[in-house]
């Protein structure tokens, strides 16, 4: 074994430059390969999704592989049959995911493509084949990132497969999940996905971990907390730079929404009407459907109240011990969530799709604007340090005033999936059970049911 290892590095050394890259491109597919069909074996086999969401999840690769920096790796998604949630993926380019997973995610794109994304990351890092060989002691070709494949021997090839295969049950390591982490979300928002599906991903499979359901994905990956954290402070990233607003049209809209009643109070629904009085036992309600009035939140001091767009939601501004807190409750007026900041909310207004909320924020020595993602409670602050307030959210971003100007700054550009050539949906007749009753005497007996076409 030591004389293979002596040979590689002597031939390795002889190797240009060029050549090694493709060498090592080689290696990986081989190594990848190699491994993939005692995994897929192990997950149950292969699984085939019905053919709208086989198409969907298509989709969604595509767009991710499109992003990729790498141009010596062809990429292949297999979903794997299997009730646990898991994903992961082998050098050369095999991808992996879960159909327990994939039923997790359900239709959140943002959230399959974080998963796929953090996945396509650990191969363009090379973080499989480097641990393959930081595990075999073959660190200075981990350095160098190449194989002399064609002169290595079958043997080696199968012990590279077999460490391969350790080494994805305990895991890249804690560096490596980190990097696919950030790399994932970054190729997820070039192929136009919302990076907030990370931390949503991270939040739903920590709510599932604590029940009986089996969870393996990131079991052996580092603190979730602490790469929650991380995916947070990410975010701010990926919004643009506030710039100052120049449009006299786009001046004269906001100008005129600024001085105009923009509460929101008028449920787009049409059942609900709101009577605020700012002081404590809630929020009064008059239902137009039952014709009576009743008290939301009767705990709270409601300063102001909004709908969401749609009218799925009810934004409060509620007096607190550290300041304003801004609740939101259904449609019911049950509060499903607590937003809470450090200061004090002393204004806010609905985004357009009606999944998040800008926040004026008011500090000692300091105001801001922040972005509050709903149900991740993830927090972007968009003012990027400048003193800002009066945010208004429009169509095309988020604007502040900053020294009595106008200023812009634009999330990331998110693009639904569309498929091109969608499959129209069959409906199919289903039988109907028809159980009949028989008359015996002062009895009756239920027969078994039969099955008629309706």
């Amino acid at each position: 074994m030591t004389c293979l290892i002596l040979v590689f590095v002597l031939l390795l050394g002889a190797a240009a430059p060029s050549s090694a890259a493709t060498i090592s491109a080689r290696f990986e597919r081989t190594l990848g390969s190699g491994t993939a069909p005692a995994l897929i074996k192990e997950y149950g086999g292969e699984y085939i999704p019905p053919i709208q969401q086989r198409l969907w999840l298509e989709e969604v690769f595509a767009r991710l592989t499109a992003c990729v920096g790498r141009e010596d790796v062809e990429y292949t998604l297999t979903v794997l049959n299997s009730r646990e949630a898991n994903a992961f993926s082998l050098p050369g380019g095999y991808v992996f995911i879960t159909r327990g997973l994939l039923n997790l995610i359900g239709g959140d794109e943002a959230q399959l493509a974080a998963v796929l994304g953090h996945e396509i990351a650990h191969v363009e890092k090379k973080h499989g084949v480097n641990a393959v060989l930081r595990q075999m002691g073959l660190t200075v070709l981990a350095e160098v990132g190449a194989l002399a494949l064609d002169f290595i021997s079958g043997e080696l090839v199968r012990l590279a497969g077999a460490t391969l295969v350790q080494v994805l049950q305990l895991g890249w390591g804690r560096e490596a999940e980190f990097e696919a982490d950030a790399v994932g979300q970054s190729l997820a928002v070039q192929a136009g996905f919302d990076p907030i599906g990370a931390i949503g991903l991270l939040d739903r499979l920590a709510q599932v971990n604590s029940s009986e359901e089996p969870v393996h994905l990131f079991s052996t990956h580092p603190d979730v907390q602490q790469r929650r954290q991380r995916l947070e402070t990410a975010l701010g990233s990926f919004w643009s730079e506030p710039v100052v607003v120049g449009d006299s049209k786009v001046l004269e809209r906001l100008n005129q929404g600024r001085n105009s009643d923009q509460s929101g109070r008028t449920d787009p629904k049409g059942r609900y009407m709101l009577e605020l009085s700012g002081q404590p036992g809630g929020l009064r309600v008059f239902d137009e459907q039952n014709r009576e009035y009743v008290t939301w939140v009767p705990q709270a001091s409601v300063r102001e109240a909004a709908w969401s767009p749609q009218g799925d939601y009810l934004a409060l501004l509620v007096e607190a011990e550290a300041g304003g807190e801004v609740w939101i409750t259904d449609r019911w007026g049950y509060v499903v969530e607590q937003l809470k900041v450090q200061g004090d909310v002393a204004a806010f207004c609905w985004s357009p799709h009606g999944r998040a909320l800008a926040l004026d924020v008011v500090g000692p020595g300091e105001k801001r604007v922040m972005a509050a993602y709903l149900g991740e409670k993830a927090y972007v602050e968009v003012s990027r340090g400048l003193t800002a307030q009066g945010s208004c959210w429009l169509d095309d971003g988020l604007y502040f005033l900053h020294n009595g100007r106008w200023y812009q700054t634009q999330p990331p550009e998110v693009v639904q999936v569309r498929i091109d050539h969608p499959v129209p949906v069959v409906l199919q007749r289903k039988r109907v059970l028809n159980p009949t009753l028989i008359k015996e005497g002062n009895t009756y007996r239920l027969t078994r049911p039969a099955l008629t076409l309706p």
